[in-house]
């Protein structure tokens, strides 16, 4: 990947996490409009913070049909995840090729995660334009959304937070910085145990995934050309 294309990567990063911070309690809140989010706010830990952030945000969440206003957030985090991937991408084109074996088999699972999350996303924004899942509803359109789900988005989910823990912890034994991005994707498994149960949606679950990269893009996006593969510059120490 060449210096310039590093240095967009790291931008793209810091915009979406930025992006995902706004968008993801609003992509959590429209999917608890549906019917089939609905059954989420009977959690006392859901609805703690849905309720009143439902009261907040207004007519972001009810500008049309539940459906409707759910696929068109989905629409626009699928453009956000794949920053993730081309971050990530950028910065083990800069590490050192003697890396440890933990370090070696975190980069394959998270990349692979990242790149498959990231083709589901952007799968399931398809078909939702395509089909018009919102407006009808049922259908055809449903079932391929849950093929693209338990195919691409589900694996790649999982794949992705236990590859960015494995990444993390490798990270944090060698020192990475900014060390804020290893703690963070150390953390990455936990959060999405956690914060997906306590707060009721996946989305909100992956922000410390866009953190984390978003850590490193701001470093990635500041680094002169000239200086991009001096040791200690992009997380290369």
């Amino acid at each position: 990947m060449s210096d310039r294309a590093t240095r967009f990567a790291g931008l793209y990063a810091v915009i979406a996490a930025g992006v995902a911070v706004l968008l993801s309690p609003l992509l959590a809140l429209s999917y608890f409009a549906t019917a089939e989010g609905a059954v989420q706010l009977e959690a006392g830990t859901v609805s703690a913070w849905a309720d009143p952030a439902q009261d907040l945000v207004g007519r972001l969440v009810t500008w049309a049909s539940p459906e409707r206003v759910y696929a068109s957030y989905v629409q626009v985090f699928a453009l956000l995840f794949p920053a993730i991937f081309f971050c990530a991408r950028a910065v083990r084109a800069r590490r050192p090729a003697a890396t440890g074996r933990l370090e070696r088999w975190g980069w394959r699972i998270a990349l692979f995660g990242y790149g498959l999350l990231s083709v589901g996303l952007i799968a399931a924004a398809v078909v939702l334009v395509k089909s018009s899942a919102a407006v009808k509803g049922s259908g055809a359109a449903y079932d391929a959304l849950d093929a693209v789900f338990i195919a691409l988005m589900l694996p790649g989910m999982l794949l992705s937070v236990l590859g960015s823990t494995v990444l993390g912890i490798a990270f944090l034994r060698d020192r990475y910085e900014p060390r804020l991005t290893p703690w963070l994707l150390a953390l990455a498994l936990p959060a999405l145990l956690v914060i997906s149960t306590l707060l009721g949606h996946n989305g909100l679950a992956l922000l410390p995934l866009f953190f984390a990269w978003a850590a490193t893009g701001w470093q990635l996006w500041r680094v002169e050309p000239s200086h991009a593969h001096e040791p200690g510059i992009a997380a290369t120490q």
